[in-house]
């Protein structure tokens, strides 16, 4: 007996640990940091493709995304910059949009090397503020007939009722499909890499890519993959994404899923 109650007591610490380590905050809050960041890259990705004089061949030139933005371009001082101003609420593509992005151009967009810059004013994504954080990306060149980017994002924080998440991460994206047309929306990406940051509550996480997120241009949220997020002092969450454009998505804890809306 009493070897046996130590033994007892060991066991039900560790079936209380697993019972109360049940949270999907982490997963949920990775899916909306990258989605956020990789819809800054389509806009910015859209922009540059349609500005006269930012990439070498420049397939239209227009002046505005979604019809309540304003591009404004220009190509005189070094680096080039494109600043995507969103007129008052502006829709597109189902997501709503406030304030600024800013980007600018190390070389012409479509030349192997160039470094683009994003930096965000004002700006809020469906309702959340963005705050501080940056990316950049650079353009690998092509692989097969797919562009192929490596991006970075560092400390791009997404304010909720004065909580934010903070979401950085190295990832590297392809265009599988699409880029032949100027249009975003009938673009497909693929993306792998790694993540981490700090959730809406408090905690940190990191996270690692398993199978390659595809990403549409005309869809919000990842479309499918799978990825892991570890919270910080917790068993890992498998977070999959599932096979359509949706904002549901399932999380594996201890093997028990979970299903979480993605805002």
């Amino acid at each position: 007996m009493i070897i046996l109650i130590p033994i007892a007591l060991l066991s039900c610490t560790k079936n209380s640990d697993r019972d109360n380590d049940t949270t999907t905050n982490s997963a949920k809050d990775y899916a909306m940091g990258q989605s956020a960041v990789y819809d800054a890259f389509k806009l910015v990705h859209q922009a540059a493709n349609s500005s006269k004089g930012i990439a070498l061949v420049s397939l239209v030139d227009t002046a505005s995304l979604f019809g309540c933005d304003t591009l404004i371009v220009d190509t005189t001082v070094n680096p080039m910059t494109i600043t995507i101003q969103f007129n008052g609420n502006c829709v597109g593509n189902g997501i709503s949009r406030i304030g600024s992005i800013t980007a600018t151009f190390s070389s012409k967009y479509d030349v192997l090397g160039c470094i683009v810059g994003i930096n965000f004013n004002n700006y809020s994504y469906k309702g959340y503020p963005i705050g501080t954080g940056s990316i950049s990306y650079s353009y690998l060149g092509l692989i097969g007939n797919a562009p192929n980017f490596s991006c970075t994002a560092s400390k791009v924080k997404i304010v909720s009722n004065n909580k934010f998440i903070e979401w950085s991460g190295n990832q590297t994206l392809e265009i599988t499909s699409g880029e032949s047309s100027v249009s975003v929306k009938d673009d497909n990406y693929s993306i792998l890499g790694s993540a981490y940051g700090r959730t809406f509550a408090g905690n940190n996480f990191s996270s690692t890519i398993n199978t390659d997120l595809t990403l549409s241009g005309n869809c919000e949220w990842i479309s499918s993959g799978v990825v892991t997020v570890t919270p910080e002092n917790k068993n890992p969450r498998v977070l999959d994404f599932g096979s359509s454009c949706d904002n549901k998505a399932t999380v594996s804890v201890y093997s028990i899923n979970q299903e979480i809306i993605i805002p």
